[in-house]
């Protein structure tokens, strides 16, 4: 927990066909030997990934692919595994090199890329070694002031948002290029957005019920908990951490009340019995769910709990991957508590991690976590991949709080925000 996770930085795939010089590009921009590299081309056969720091973006993820025209036996799936990143990526790197002009296969994934909004920076591998007082120069922004590689293939120049130019065997350039990287405004990045946008104001208190069960990591607090922790300090507030037993303790001791009370999904009921009614009252999970995703989409998915007949599929999927436990709220408590709302012979599904079906216009419902692990890109991917398929989509804290028959109160911090996007609670 000590650096930035994964889902909270700027993604960056590098793309190109073998041999273009990808794992060498970014073993020189990491300055670090993160991919292997060879002449034998197909060296690169899953998604490697490095985190690091690039300024002015910040934190970031680059991910190395396979050659786009890698035709060995296997060839096809690690393709297919570099066409999934795609979908996940904040920024694009595509690589190219100088004595090769660009071929079908690369313009076919310039344009995927640019069909997905991404922002691309081309890079072409200088393969000729020159010196410094070749007339290969750098402008004061990092770009090439020669590109005749470029002029050569003006296509090129209309897809890419920036392009420079280096031997990536050198070290020469890897500060220009760096800021080329630093200068792109990435693709569905949270912004200035934050967890507690607008609820907190410094000298606010804010209450965090944070139960430990047998599903708490050992030693630590999940991933939303430490963040709006570390949000609430950075607005000036005073955060309280108790479990659900301590609450009431708690509120007691306080001369004032509470500006929010926020809590676990999974302990809803038990809160909200527990939590004076003019005092507001969310979860983590709901927060996520504005933070990375679309909560009108989320709020609007519960309302096919009401349709759901003998036999329906549902799918439950959670963004991360972890050993399962008897009170798992993914695969035990949410069927339970389906089951006690009357819905006892539901069809149910489950994925985790990376997995999430293309094809989803097959459900009656999907069900996914609060997605913490996932990047605001994935997130958004997903309940747009349901809305367009005409799949109702929820996440666990908004369905809980539905199940408990709490929705109103706990969508009520948020509700200046649905009603100016035109939702009706």
């Amino acid at each position: 927990m000590e650096q930035t996770p994964k889902a909270n930085r700027v993604h960056i795939g590098f793309f190109g066909r073998c041999n273009a010089g990808k794992s060498t590009l970014i073993n020189m921009l990491t300055d670090q030997p993160v991919s292997l590299v060879s002449e034998v081309a197909g060296t690169t056969t899953d998604p490697v990934s490095k985190s690091m720091e690039i300024l002015p973006l910040g934190p970031v993820v680059i991910t190395d692919t396979a050659g786009i025209d890698d035709t060995s036996e296997l060839g096809a799936l690690r393709t297919g595994k570099s066409e999934e990143i795609i979908k996940k990526i904040n920024i694009a790197v595509y690589v190219l090199r100088n004595d090769e002009a660009p071929t079908a296969d690369d313009m076919m994934w310039l344009n995927k890329l640019k069909q997905n909004n991404v922002p691309i920076a081309l890079f072409i591998n200088e393969i000729n070694a020159f010196d410094s007082e070749s007339t290969h120069d750098n402008d004061s922004n990092g770009n090439d002031t020669n590109p005749n590689y470029v002029d050569a293939y003006p296509d090129l120049s209309a897809i890419a948002t920036v392009v420079g130019s280096t031997d990536f065997t050198s070290n020469r350039d890897r500060l220009a290029l760096l800021d080329l990287l630093g200068g792109l405004t990435p693709l569905d990045v949270e912004g200035e957005q934050s967890l507690l946008q607008g609820l907190v104001d410094p000298g606010d208190t804010i209450i965090l019920v944070c139960p430990i069960d047998s599903a708490a990591p050992k030693g630590r607090l999940i991933l939303p908990q430490v963040q709006t922790i570390r949000e609430i300090l950075d607005h000036k507030g005073l955060a309280l951490v108790c479990q659900t037993e301590e609450l009431p303790t708690m509120l007691n001791k306080l001369s004032q009340k509470p500006k929010l009370v926020i809590t676990d999904s999974q302990a809803f009921e038990a809160v909200n019995a527990l939590t004076p009614a003019d005092i507001p009252l969310t979860s983590f999970s709901i927060l996520m769910a504005r933070f990375k995703g679309k909560l009108q989409d989320l709020v609007t998915g519960v309302k096919a709990l009401n349709n759901l007949k003998p036999g329906a599929r549902v799918l439950i999927s959670e963004g991360c991957t972890h050993r399962r436990q008897c009170d798992d709220i993914g695969t035990v408590k949410i069927p339970m508590w389906l089951k006690k709302k009357g819905h006892t012979d539901l069809q149910l599904e489950f994925t985790s991690g990376g997995a999430f079906p293309k094809d989803v216009s097959g459900y009656d419902l999907i069900i996914h976590c609060g997605a913490c692990m996932l990047t605001r890109r994935e997130v958004l991917r997903r309940i747009d991949c349901a809305v367009v398929q005409g799949t109702p989509i929820v996440n666990y804290g908004v369905l809980i709080a539905s199940l408990h028959g709490i929705l109103e109160r706990a969508i009520s911090p948020f509700m200046d925000e649905l009603d100016r996007k035109g939702f009706e609670c």
